[in-house]
């Protein structure tokens, strides 16, 4: 029994001593003149999408031969974009002001045709979209609008409203407050496994909880968190001097919270809002100008 015992012991120290090893750090070439930021993996890892600093536009970065293609100018295209899981369908928001009044509605992209196609007209309702396979879903109005998809292909959508997560699923609909009602939630997240959810809270740092929203762990200071794989996060280390930002730094952490690692980036460079591939081996960043760095990882 002891030895048994000891062996739990040594393989929880094993899985303890889990790192992310960077094997290389490149800019990503034709990004040198900045303006690309908020930079997202196609869900087949084989382009990037980008934005402006304000999420109007959206490029397309090729990694098959470093082109670059506009896909649109609207406004507001960066912020919360989506691709298909086949990476042919891209789904974007346009923001446009009507009366004075911010509106947004919903665009779909094919990536083969250049096709447009309107999915919800300019609507003042929040909207938060999210594939379920290569079908696009999406929350409108505290519904949870998912066409022709069978309750396999369902994926949870999670969102903010009123400052609190909520997350769809099928005919769902669960508001999320692990830290408590009057929390202030952001950038919330579902891992791979779909077994957790990502977020943080306000002047509180970040935090990982069940899906079911229970037994929250604090991670401490960590912007803008993705997910690398089910084990670890990536986000960003940002201080500023209460006027501009003066650096900021690549963390990788672990779900538990007992490994944290300062990623090594270019000495001369702030490197923000991190992206991760879908297989955990890449993550993509922006400098303050908004040039694309890419690094090539390895957990062990």
């Amino acid at each position: 029994m002891k030895k048994i015992l000891l062996l739990f012991v040594l393989l929880g120290q094993i899985a303890f001593a889990q790192q992310v090893i960077v094997q290389s750090v490149t800019s990503l070439k034709n990004t040198e003149n900045g303006g690309f930021y908020y930079s997202k993996f196609s869900s087949t890892n084989d382009y990037l999408l980008a934005t402006s600093e304000n999420y109007a536009g959206l490029k397309l970065y090729s990694f098959s031969d470093n082109s670059i293609k506009t896909i649109t100018q609207d406004a507001g295209a960066g912020y919360g974009v989506q691709t298909s899981a086949d990476g042919n369908t891209i789904v974007y928001k346009k923001n446009e002001f009507v009366k004075n009044l911010k509106n947004t509605s919903l665009v779909s992209y094919s990536k083969t045709s250049g096709k447009k196609i309107q999915l919800v007209a300019p609507t003042r309702e929040s909207i938060t979209a999210k594939f379920a396979a290569n079908k696009p879903q999406y929350v409108k109005g505290k519904m949870l609008v998912a066409k022709d998809i069978t309750t396999i292909e369902s994926t949870p959508v999670i969102c903010i409203e009123d400052q609190k997560m909520v997350i769809y699923s099928g005919n769902i609909r669960k508001v999320l407050t692990p830290n408590g009602q009057n929390a202030s939630y952001i950038w919330p997240s579902i891992s791979p496994d779909r077994k957790n959810i990502a977020y943080t809270v306000a002047g509180k740092g970040t935090f990982v909880c069940s899906i079911a929203g229970s037994n929250p762990i604090s991670l401490g200071k960590l912007n803008a968190p993705v997910w690398l794989n089910n084990q670890w996060l990536v986000g960003m280390d940002d201080k500023d001097d209460g006027e501009k930002l003066i650096s900021s730094s690549l963390v990788a952490l672990s779900i538990n919270g007992k490994v944290r690692q300062t990623l090594p980036t270019p000495a001369n460079q702030m490197a923000m809002y991190p992206a991760a591939s879908t297989d955990g081996s890449r993550i993509a960043f922006n400098t303050e100008k908004g040039e694309l760095y890419l690094l090539n990882v390895q957990v062990k």
